[in-house]
């Protein structure tokens, strides 16, 4: 049976404060896989793949040394100007991915914007102290059914963990596309082409924006983002999410 829209709205709230009153009565857990632990627990912690450094300057992948070319094809990364993951998208990343966008775990949530903000730290020496950060929008139908937005809120998390604006309506997503996961999809750029659109231009013209997502995968959705916000004046954009494919 179909909840009305008002009932369906309340879960998430009722979700979190659910969650909240049993962090408060329940010993920690990990927020990775639920077993009792302060943090992440041993084998989620030796099962988490983190992109070390030194890393290229560009797309994070591993080099030889600081500032070493990299061999990787950065195409994926057209319009962007660099891509900041903490994450690979397996095992304890994944897991971690998913239990905050599809159980609306906060505790997970909080774990992956520490580790955003810990990767995007090193940026925050020069100009991009004054970035704006900008999240992915979902579609206002997913965003019922899941509940809430995972990218706004990790952008809201991301804004007080670094100091950079948080502009979290600067983009709508004007049309439903298939998750980019979806067997359907035959063409992941041809599925969000057209998808995106900039409600609020003033707050990105001249501006350097942080595109905010879960995780980059062939990177077709920041590219389209990208697209839009330069269009509308943004100086430079820059992509970080919790884990890259």
């Amino acid at each position: 049976m179909q909840l009305p829209l008002a009932v369906r709205a309340l879960r998430r709230p009722v979700r979190e404060f659910l969650r909240a009153a049993t962090d408060l009565l329940l010993p920690a857990v990990c927020p990775a896989c639920g077993a009792l632990a302060v943090g992440l627990c041993r084998a989620c912690d030796q099962n988490l793949i983190r992109r070390r450094a030194p890393g290229c300057v560009r797309c994070g992948e591993p080099v030889l040394g600081p500032g070493d070319a990299c061999g990787a094809d950065h195409r994926e990364l057209t319009h962007l100007t660099m891509l900041v993951a903490p994450w690979r998208f397996a095992a304890t990343g994944g897991a971690l991915v998913r239990r905050f966008k599809l159980d609306g775990d906060a505790g997970a949530g909080r774990w992956i914007a520490r580790a955003m903000a810990d990767a995007f730290r090193p940026h925050l020496g020069g100009p991009w102290r004054r970035a704006v950060v900008v999240p992915v929008p979902l579609h206002r139908g997913r965003r019922r059914q899941r509940g809430f937005d995972q990218s706004a809120w990790l952008a809201r998390a991301l804004a007080i963990r670094t100091g950079m604006q948080p502009a979290i309506d600067t983009l709508s997503r004007t049309r439903a596309t298939l998750p980019q996961g979806d067997p359907r999809v035959t063409s992941r750029d041809q599925n969000v082409d057209g998808a995106f659109a900039v409600r609020r231009p003033a707050t990105v013209l001249g501006r350097d924006v942080v595109l905010i997502d879960d995780v980059f995968t062939s990177g077709a959705t920041a590219r389209q983002c990208a697209v839009v916000l330069r269009a509308a004046g943004a100086r430079r954009v820059a992509v970080l999410t919790a884990c890259r494919s």
